[in-house]
């Protein structure tokens, strides 16, 4: 009885539940002490009992990476993505790309498709922040937001640009390790300004996170200015960074949200490839297959 009143104190302070139950109460008999390991076995055994089957709430990013992880280990890949510039995209497939590139692997296809910011009209968000003058009367705002064709080209040259650089690398190196490996990639630029990223694993797990909204000052030392930045690497909304659905999750609310975001993404790609823009900041948008392997293949 008292090693069995030691265990439960400690785990009460681990499961706020019996945590509280345990302040509250005296183990005065064995019916209530075997009540409380009924309790405890049943947090233990079924950690996910009370939550939402198939749906996700992830308060860092490197729960989102080992999604990725997990979906790249199957025989077919798909990957989906909206957002600004990639970077947070190629920041979760680095290490599962990598282990592509090192190795033979038993994945048969792997399908990226794509939609950025198109960078080169005007646009508020990023754009730039203009102190707004004093005025007579008080008034909350501090400054006008505009376009701004200086951060516009920044995103383009420092980003967006090497960024499909950096994405195409590592296509050629994963299709130089294994040859026989189906892989398209694809980026189609997008006709208004995303306001959330999303990414869409293997036509079933859906994840997304809101842009945040920042003032930042940008550009090398001497040169600087403000923007007003749509911050990428999302902060906390609440307790949570990322959120997510299955698709084939065992709640009907969960696959009804997965169906949602695919389908709009869906309708989204095939309008885009529809409607192109005059100027596209990205010229070659589909990835090729280097002409060394196509020889020897």
């Amino acid at each position: 009885m008292l090693a069995l009143t030691a265990v439960l104190q400690g785990a009460g302070a681990l499961i706020a539940p019996l945590g509280d139950a345990l302040k509250d109460q005296q183990l005065l008999g064995g019916s209530f002490a075997s009540l409380i390991a009924l309790i405890l076995y049943d947090a233990i055994s079924e950690p996910d009992s009370k939550e939402a089957a198939g749906v996700y709430v992830f308060a860092d990013s490197d729960y989102l990476h080992d999604e990725f992880r997990d979906a790249f280990s199957d025989r077919s890949v798909h990957v989906d993505f909206s957002g600004f510039t990639m970077e947070t995209l190629l920041e979760a497939i680095a290490v599962p790309m990598r282990k592509m590139a090192d190795r033979e692997v038993h994945t048969v296809e792997l399908h990226f498709r794509i939609i950025i910011a198109h960078l080169n009209l005007p646009m508020g968000l990023p754009g730039a922040l203009v102190p707004v003058p004093r005025a007579s009367e008080p008034d909350t705002a501090k400054y006008y937001f505009r376009d701004s064709e200086k951060n516009r080209e920044r995103m383009r040259e420092e980003f967006t640009k090497p960024n499909w650089t950096r994405l195409k690398a590592m296509l050629n190196a994963i299709q130089a390790k294994n040859p026989r490996m189906n892989i398209s990639c694809e980026i189609r630029e997008a006709t208004q300004i995303p306001d959330r990223k999303l990414y869409i694993l293997n036509r079933e797990r859906v994840f997304t996170t809101p842009y945040g909204i920042e003032p930042d000052t940008v550009g090398p030392q001497g040169s600087q200015y403000e923007i007003l930045d749509a911050q990428g690497f999302a902060p906390l909304y609440g307790r949570a960074r990322y959120i997510g659905w299955h698709r084939k999750s065992s709640s009907h609310q969960a696959r009804e949200i997965a169906d949602h975001y695919i389908a709009c993404y869906e309708n989204l790609w095939q309008k885009l490839g529809e409607i192109k823009p005059e100027h596209p900041v990205i010229g070659d948008p589909r990835w090729t297959r280097p002409r060394q392997q196509s020889a020897s293949a």
